[in-house]
């Protein structure tokens, strides 16, 4: 009896919120923040794997992707939307910019010059970057972005393309925060976890790091992996073994398929992780932090793109080690493997999908876990 009560208590309210539109204040006004950004138009410079992905995010969540620049034309197939001949063309056909650039030099191409983006910023626009560039070059852009009264926002992505595609990669968020706050509903759309790290040029300084720390595990990765199929430990195993322990990681559970698959990570190019090597490393300089354990790591790198070029899968240094030792990492049942990630508080916890695997019961009261 006490329960029905309580149902019908309940439920009247729950159908007038329903009905009437009566939400909390803060659901309300998220609600008209992301109609509001749903009327904008939107265009984005650089279709490359993680360009092509934002564009389908963009269009699959609802926002209206006018326009679309490339150097390479054949990458509008995949698209219906308008393009454009320049970066000018794009920041004066729409009202907020993406650019998704590979180097801290294409940036600055984009940027600058008469047809550049900068000469058709105006006031209001919004400029978010996603390339991982030089975080003194941002924040001389943003200045200038500035006096042409318009707005800026650096915005790196992290947790790999296979996540990006299914729009559960994370992003850092950086510059004013009443922009920040402005576009956030749009972010939090695309993006499975937003975090905003502060003034311009600070969400550059943990990605570049971040990604420089998984070449610290990649590295170690490989030598575990050697060391236990050499002592008899079967491959498969060895992987169920560390990331059900303390010496898991995000590298291992991605990576570690990837390096039993023989791929070794073809979405991210070597030459691409060797840059943002060089971009940690340029700020551990400045502020007279030692590195070496990131340096050796860099060097690692820095062999491998030279023996294997450029275009060389970015986790293929272990592959290094295979050839020097002529053992090779394979495993039978990654053929098929794919991954998803899950945000669980604020961190990535990694899904696999095509191997065998046991699945567990999702939790969905944290107070579960402790007993």
């Amino acid at each position: 009896t006490g329960t029905l009560l309580r149902i019908l208590t309940i439920l009247p309210r729950m159908l007038a919120r329903k009905v009437l539109g009566i939400f909390p204040p803060s659901l309300g006004y998220r609600y008209a923040s992301t109609v509001n950004l749903k009327e904008k138009s939107v265009g984005v410079i650089g279709l490359g794997m993680v360009g092509n992905a934002l564009v389908k995010n963009l269009q699959r969540t609802g926002y209206n992707v006018t326009t679309v620049l490339d150097v390479d034309p054949a990458k509008y197939k995949d698209f219906t939307c308008g393009t454009a001949k320049t970066p000018l063309e794009v920041a004066q056909a729409v009202d907020v910019i993406f650019t998704v650039l590979p180097m801290p030099q294409h940036v600055k191409a984009v940027f600058e010059g008469d047809d550049g983006l900068l000469a058709g910023l105006t006031e209001g626009k919004v400029w978010i970057d996603h390339s991982t560039t030089d975080y003194e070059q941002t924040e001389d852009m943003n200045e200038e972005v500035i006096k042409q009264g318009a707005k800026m926002l650096e915005a790196p992505v992290t947790g790999g393309l296979e996540a990006l595609k299914k729009g559960q990669m994370t992003v850092f968020l950086a510059g004013e925060k009443p922009i920040a706050d402005e576009m956030m509903p749009m972010m939090e759309d695309i993006y499975a976890n937003v975090i905003y790290t502060g003034k311009m040029g600070t969400a550059l300084i943990p990605k570049v790091l971040s990604n420089m720390l998984t070449c610290v595990y990649n590295l170690a990765m490989g030598e575990v992996f050697m060391v236990g199929k050499r002592a008899g430990v079967d491959m498969r195993t060895m992987f169920d073994c560390i990331r059900a322990s303390s010496g898991n990681s995000f590298v291992w559970e991605t990576g570690g398929p990837m390096l039993m698959q023989g791929t070794y990570d073809p979405s991210f190019s070597i030459a691409l992780q060797c840059k943002d090597n060089r971009l940690g490393y340029q700020i551990a300089t400045k502020h007279r932090v030692p590195i070496e354990i990131l340096g050796h790591a860099m060097q690692a790198y820095n062999k491998t793109m030279y023996a294997y070029g450029d275009d060389a899968p970015c986790y293929s240094s272990p592959r290094m080690l295979e050839e020097a030792l002529g053992e090779d990492l394979r495993c039978e049942g990654f053929e098929n493997w794919k991954y998803s990630i899950q945000n669980v508080d604020g961190s990535s916890v990694i899904r696999h999908h095509g191997i065998d695997i046991k699945r567990t019961k999702v939790v969905e009261n944290v107070d579960d876990l402790l007993g």
